[in-house]
């Protein structure tokens, strides 16, 4: 079995992503630390195969071919597998890149887009499950992973009025890929 990761976002300016990283910086104080906030849907879908490459140009036909997933007019889209992250911090071009998965605390399953998929659109061979949420990536001045980790738990988690903005601890979880 493969798991690919299928990741969803918009041609034009996300106005969510906007918000938040405006929120972020004017009302949390991390105008100099947070340099871009990016949003994408996220789904995590389990195939029946054993080829990668089978795996990646299946989820690519998914988007592609489906309705499901990508509405071509106004997303655009990323296959990739879940091995390429660790879940640590990324220094890329003097920054560091922060990837912050968000789901529904009592579970991430899609089993309407499962269930469209495997008896209404005939992948019930090659599909097994589907799992959704919200990807941020953040974009951070820091200087070293440990403290664009800090930053990250201290943007991402809302514990106070001033203290964190992209998930409500009471009904969502999140986790660093």
């Amino acid at each position: 079995m493969q798991t690919v990761e299928l990741l969803v976002s918009l041609k034009i300016p996300d106005v969510t992503a906007l918000t938040a990283a405006s929120s972020i910086r004017r009302r949390l104080g991390y105008d100099e630390v947070l340099k871009e906030l990016r949003r994408s849907d996220y789904y995590l879908l389990d195939l029946k195969t054993t080829d990668p490459q089978l795996a990646n140009e299946l989820v690519q036909e998914l988007a592609e071919k489906t309705n499901l997933f990508v509405n071509p007019n106004k997303h655009s889209y990323e296959v990739r597998s879940p091995q390429q992250h660790s879940g640590a911090p990324i220094q890329q071009e003097g920054l560091w890149r922060v990837e912050v998965l968000v789901t529904p605390v009592e579970g991430a399953q899609a089993p309407e887009i499962e269930q469209a998929l495997t008896q209404r659109l005939g992948y019930s061979g090659q599909v097994t499950a589907v799992r959704r949420g919200i990807l941020w990536i953040l974009l951070l001045a820091a200087d070293s992973a440990e403290e664009a980790r800090e930053i990250t738990e201290q943007i991402t988690v809302t514990t106070a009025r001033d203290q964190g903005v992209l998930i409500n601890p009471h009904y969502q979880a999140w986790e660093m890929i």
